[in-house]
């Protein structure tokens, strides 16, 4: 087989590869860690949001808060090109009480943006340069990071729930995974 037949053969594999690990990074992003931070928020009174064991920890409402602003820069600016200008730290200075309503409006529009993120991205981009040369090589290394990012406070946030109202969120990871179409049906 000549290099370049070979070529084709592993970006072909690549490729096969690629569309499935898409998905499942959207279907994650967009839809089942969303689903168990609403079913978090809405486990808990307004108080609740902004609670924190100690001052240097975080509440749920800060950890939603810094969700939002970090999913809007690293995928919807950098990756899918939506205007984001990021404040951190107003992320994490917050003490509330913000309204529910605003709070969970701001995670819902950073949601809707990862939607048309990732409506414009395809397979073949993956194996594309990384959004943050300096860190990964590939694209897909960039929706890794952020999968994990989210996935790492998005238990913070149900841990806390859990531990201000006992059985408030009893199997939230697997109703979320079947509702939210990340296991086969």
């Amino acid at each position: 087989m000549h290099a370049s037949a070979a070529r084709a053969v592993v970006f072909a594999a690549v490729t096969d590869a690629a569309s499935p690990t898409l998905a499942a990074l959207r279907v994650r992003i967009t839809r089942v860690l969303p689903a168990q931070v609403r079913a978090a928020i809405d486990s808990v009174t307004d108080e609740q949001l902004w609670w924190r064991p100690n001052e240097k920890s975080n509440s749920i409402g800060n950890l939603v808060l810094h969700l939002s602003g970090s999913l809007n820069h690293y995928l919807n600016r950098n990756i899918g090109g939506t205007t984001y200008e990021r404040d951190r730290d107003a992320e994490f200075s917050q003490r509330g009480p913000m309204d529910r309503a605003t709070l969970i409006g701001i995670f819902d529009e950073m949601v809707a943006n990862a939607e048309k993120t990732f409506d414009k991205l395809t397979p073949e981009r993956l194996a594309g340069p990384s959004s943050e040369p300096e860190r990964y090589s590939y694209l897909v290394e960039d929706l890794v990071n952020i999968t994990t990012h989210l996935a790492d406070h998005t238990g913070q946030i149900v841990w806390i729930a859990k531990m201000l109202h006992e059985g408030a969120l009893d199997e939230i990871w697997i109703r979320a995974h079947k509702r939210q179409g990340a296991w086969k049906r």
